[in-house]
């Protein structure tokens, strides 16, 4: 793996922090830039979606063109195009259509994501992984934080560029116009490829060629992919499985509710507590550090808890908290704005939820890995990617449309996590990591009881 001190490793772990910034500084003040350009309500759903829908369909792409080239840094780079392109789009935007077209474009270049995991799976050890994914998870985390702290100058600019008004609500296209410059920039000049990683017998690597004619389906189809018999024979002996499809639903519907919430959320503390760009920049900060506070403490848990106990605990607590919601939105709209009990509620939940998510988000992706094959573990999360993609397209859309309704949209997402919670436990048994041998005849790193987020240079027992 690259070394952390790195240049290279450095501009792979700044991606990642942009993108988290890129959201926490455009989401805050997008609500209020879409009524300043007579958008319906409903428009925040799509413009939200129009990113994700891009980014979903792109993201495969980069990965082929990836593949085929060897080269992360190339689909980067012209990844970057597409971001710089999307957020001057959206500074010097002028009706709501345009806006929308400056998410779809910036959306092209958030695929490219899935080159770096992709050279990431490469060119890591089984061990190293699941560390080295969670420190990108970390640092988009810490983007999200470090973004608000952006809206706070962004919010007191005020003047102009030629014929472009350079204002609290147009600045966070600019700003992050510059930062992806930036990184374009280390990326042409500094960025080398990573060379991949020699696999050891049982973690056969996706060019290696293979002396015995006995190898495994999943093997057989990694070499070649193109085979729909071997294809269909993958989708339903990998893919087709009760715990698999439980992990699925997991991520698509948590990916669903929480980005509903997230674009009701502006709308809702403008109608209950009267919140500018200011005050949801504050909000969106903090639940950043909470992010990254439950992480931490997610950390030292999953060496203690299995997997999936701690999905069940996850998505009860989830459950309990929806249930609050379903209340405070039946009652709470209905007081004065500015209502000291609305607030305090709200406040609880929302810590609660913040440091929730975590807990049912991350269970559920080490167990996809660990219950899948693992000589297919790339096209396997390019798979739950998918699933998740869906997730943020319709999610903010289905809000949107209830933002008048908001009883409406609690109640089905209150159905939708007991929905979770009772699948889960059904499949609680399935839901166990067994312990068998790899092909070497050693047994696996990953076992149920492996922590979720493990220290890259400890030692795993068998």
């Amino acid at each position: 793996m690259v070394k952390k001190l790195s240049p290279t490793f450095i501009i792979i772990c700044l991606y990642y922090l942009l993108s988290g910034v890129e959201y926490a500084v455009i989401l805050p003040t997008l609500n209020m830039y879409l009524a300043s350009l007579n958008a319906s309500s409903f428009f925040i759903g799509m413009v939200l979606s129009s990113f994700s829908l891009t980014g979903l369909l792109s993201a495969p792409l980069y990965g082929q063109i990836t593949d085929v080239t060897g080269s992360t840094k190339a689909t980067v780079m012209v990844s970057n195009l597409f971001e710089i392109g999307g957020n001057f789009m959206y500074f010097a935007a002028t009706g709501p259509y345009m806006v929308m077209g400056s998410r779809l474009i910036a959306g092209l270049g958030s695929g490219s994501g899935s080159s770096i995991l992709g050279m990431i799976s490469r060119s890591t050890s089984n061990e190293e992984r699941t560390a080295a994914f969670s420190q990108l998870m970390s640092l988009r985390q810490m983007g999200l934080i470090i973004g608000p702290a952006f809206n706070i100058f962004l919010a007191k600019l005020d003047f102009y560029i030629g014929n472009f008004h350079v204002n609290s609500l147009t600045s966070p296209g600019i700003f992050m116009a510059l930062l992806w410059v930036i990184h374009e920039l280390l990326m042409a000049c500094f960025y080398h490829e990573i060379p991949l990683l020699k696999k050891s017998s049982g973690y056969a690597s996706v060019n290696s060629t293979s002396d015995d004619e006995s190898s495994s389906t999943e093997d057989t189809i990694i070499r070649r992919p193109r085979s729909e018999t071997r294809f269909l024979t993958y989708v339903y002996n990998d893919l087709l499985r009760e715990e698999v499809i439980v992990c699925l639903t997991v991520t698509f519907m948590v990916m669903f509710v929480q980005t509903g919430i997230e674009t009701l959320l502006t709308p809702l503390t403008k109608q209950l507590f009267g919140w500018e760009e200011l005050p949801n920049s504050l909000f969106f900060c903090v639940a950043g550090l909470l992010l990254v506070v439950s992480f931490f403490s997610l950390a030292k848990l999953s060496e203690k808890f299995s997997d999936r106990r701690l999905l069940v605990v996850g998505t009860a607590i989830m459950s309990l908290l929806y249930v609050l919601f379903l209340f405070f939105v039946i009652f709470g709209v209905r007081e004065p704005k500015g209502t000291v009990w609305v607030l305090v509620v709200f406040c609880i939940h929302s810590v609660i939820l913040v440091l929730d998510l975590p807990f049912v988000w991350v269970p559920q992706a080490s167990l996809f890995s660990k219950v899948t094959s693992e000589k297919t573990q790339a096209f396997n999360q390019g798979i739950r990617l998918l699933v998740m993609g869906l997730g943020q397209i319709l999610g903010p859309l289905w809000a949107a449309s209830l933002l008048k309704r908001l009883p409406v949209f609690a109640a089905v997402n209150l159905f939708l996590i007991l929905l979770l919670l009772i699948m889960i436990t059904a499949s609680y048994k399935r839901l166990e990591v067994a312990t068998q041998p790899n092909s070497n005849g050693s047994h696996p790193t990953a076992t149920e009881n492996t922590p979720l987020l493990t220290d890259r240079h400890s030692s795993v027992n068998a």
